[in-house]
C-alpha cells in the first residue's frame, strides 16, 4: 500500500537552520531527533550536498537505508534506498522558506509504499495521523533550537 501527504508547520529555525538540522549526521544526530535510535544510526557517506545513512526507531522496531539530498537551496530530500518495511523509492522533501518573522514556513511531501505487514501497518497509521503528527514533530524539534 502506498500513502502520500503533504504537511505544512511554521518555526522559528531559519531556512539555514532547518536543513542543517536535517543534513547534521554528527553522532549527537539520533539525540536531536528524539524519535531516532542511537542503535540504528550509521552513516555510509558524507559528500557537499548528499549522505546515505541508516537511521530507525526502537519503537516499533524499524530502520531505513536513506539518500539524503540538499543539492536544491531550501530542500532537503530523503530517499529510501533499503529498509525493513517500506520499499526503496519512498521519499520525505521537506522545503523551508523565510517568514517575515525571521523563521521559516515548512511544507513537507511524505511518500512510503510497505514492502511487509509491518509496512503496510505503518503507511496506514501514518495516513490517517501523519500529517498532524509530523507537522507538531518537526515543529517541537525545530522551535527547540531556540531553548
Amino acid at each position: 500500500m502506498r500513502t502520500t501527504f503533504e504537511f505544512d508547520f511554521e518555526t522559528t529555525a531559519t531556512p539555514e537552520q532547518v536543513v542543517e538540522l536535517m543534513t547534521d549526521f554528527s553522532p549527537d544526530r539520533p539525540h536531536r531527533w528524539p524519535a531516532s535510535s542511537v542503535e540504528a544510526f550509521e552513516v555510509y557517506h558524507l559528500g557537499e550536498t548528499e549522505a546515505d545513512i541508516r537511521e530507525g526507531q526502537d519503537m516499533p522496531k524499524l530502520w531505513a537505508r536513506w539518500h539524503y539530498d540538499w543539492s536544491t537551496p531550501g530542500t532537503v530530500t530523503l530517499t529510501i534506498t533499503e529498509s525493513t518495511a517500506l520499499r526503496a523509492g519512498g521519499f520525505m522533501r521537506l522545503t523551508a522558506t523565510p517568514t517575515p518573522q525571521g523563521g521559516s514556513s515548512v511544507h513537507a511531501i511524505w511518500d512510503q509504499t510497505s514492502k511487509n505487514l509491518t509496512g503496510l501497518i505503518a503507511v496506514t497509521v501514518m495516513r490517517f495521523i501523519g500529517p498532524r503528527t509530523l507537522g507538531s514533530y518537526y515543529k517541537k524539534v525545530y522551535d527547540g533550537l531556540d531553548a
